[in-house]
């Protein structure tokens, strides 16, 4: 078997990545940021199957699990803004 020369193999996927959606529009990602109020840990236990179900759910709404339920919030009425929403995880370089 012939090794192949991959050298030679350009791609710019730079490119190629401005195609690709990403859960946070442009126009939030650029913005300055707001200094705001302390973020705080809130945890609670759930079945097993209820949280894949949730995983499930966000999936679908192509959203993290943490948007989902403080969207669900919103529909109940808390005071959820759409800078809580954003997935503030580090992204891959």
């Amino acid at each position: 078997m012939m090794k192949k020369n991959l050298q030679s193999v350009t791609a710019n996927l730079g490119d190629l990545a401005a195609t690709m959606p990403t859960q946070r529009p442009l126009s939030i990602v650029q913005a300055p940021a707001v200094p705001s109020e302390p973020l705080v840990q809130f945890s609670f236990r759930m079945r097993k199957s209820l949280r894949r179900e949730l995983d499930r759910l966000a999936i679908d709404h192509d959203t993290t699990m943490q948007a989902f339920v403080l969207g669900a919030l919103r529909e109940k009425g808390l005071s959820v803004t759409d800078n809580d929403l954003l997935d503030l995880r580090k992204q891959a370089s």
